[in-house]
């Protein structure tokens, strides 16, 4: 499994990690930041392992996964460098892949949605289009919908629109 980064750690990145525990009882999950309670507390609960920093973890792992709030987005994106060969997935709701792009000045931006009312690993996992590789890693974590067009991301994930 490719090694995962996390920026932003929430209740929705929670039930993330630990969905991919359960599915991949040896995934390399990299949190960041690590004076965060909620990181700490994951941490304790699975083999994640917590970074200062968010290019710490950047420098760690293949994929990274953005769960920020919209406001804290651009203060992000200039704050930190990915490699060209790294995917950036994004939990931000209502900005575009394209805006996302532009911020973080990289080619490889997918937008993420995950609904996890019915429990983990059993709810809809919705994903902007993106290679098989993504969608094999996301797979394990509920039924998988990847959308060929952008344009219904919101509307299909109860976003804005």
């Amino acid at each position: 499994m490719k090694r995962i980064g996390i920026l932003g750690v929430d209740a929705l990145t929670e039930k993330l990690i630990a969905g991919f525990f359960q599915a991949v009882p040896d995934a390399q999950v990299f949190l960041s930041p690590a004076n965060s309670e909620r990181a700490q507390s994951l941490a304790r609960e699975f083999p994640c392992w917590t970074l200062d920093n968010p290019q710490a973890v950047i420098d760690e792992v293949d994929i990274i996964i953005i769960s920020v709030a919209p406001n804290t987005l651009s203060e992000l994106s200039g704050g930190v460098k990915l490699r060209n060969s790294q995917i950036l997935i994004s939990l931000v709701p209502g900005i575009p892949s394209l805006t996302l792009r532009d911020m973080f000045q990289h080619p490889d931006c997918v937008r993420l949605q995950l609904a996890y009312s019915d429990g983990i690993n059993k709810s809809a996992v919705i994903l902007t289009s993106t290679d098989e590789e993504i969608q094999r890693l996301f797979s394990p974590l509920g039924p998988l919908i990847v959308l060929a067009e952008e344009s219904g991301f919101d509307s299909t994930t109860g976003g804005p629109v």
